[in-house]
């Protein structure tokens, strides 16, 4: 579930408004729109558009499926988790990777015979190894 738009990072580009499948976000106030903001958290369906689509990793949603009690935004801030989906999806600013389907470079290595991800030392291990895990459920076809 989203949980805060970092407000110091976040450019009011309004692209997590445009994405969000369920309408979550409210242009906020100001000059550009102003940083938007989360109006209808319990619509959240965790879909992490919002959070792929961001070209500055200024949004935290959460694996959690409920909003976290007592969440240390600062501590979620410096630990330097957003935009570790993005990453693990080979996103870059907002973009999607080059071919088909979330996990397609993982699936074409493993058709070439490699094995699991080396995550020895990477920040994102955890996230890397959760998504190798279910690689075969992805929802988009892999051709």
């Amino acid at each position: 579930m989203i949980e805060f738009i970092n407000e110091d990072t976040c450019t009011d580009c309004g692209k997590c408004i445009e994405v969000c499948p369920t309408d979550v976000f409210e242009p906020g106030a100001g000059g550009n729109g102003g940083v938007p903001q989360i109006a209808r958290l319990h619509d959240c369906t965790s879909c992490m558009n919002c959070e792929l689509y961001c070209p500055t990793d200024s949004i935290y949603v959460s694996p959690i499926r409920v909003p976290e009690v007592d969440l240390d935004k600062a501590a979620v801030i410096a630990s330097g988790i957003l935009g570790s989906y993005r990453r693990a999806m080979n996103w870059e600013n907002g973009q999607p990777p080059q071919g088909t389907g979330d996990n397609w470079a993982l699936q074409l290595r493993e058709r070439r015979g490699e094995n699991p991800p080396d995550v020895k030392g990477d920040r994102d291990a955890d996230i890397r190894m959760r998504l190798y895990n279910v690689r075969d459920r992805n929802l988009i076809p892999v051709e």
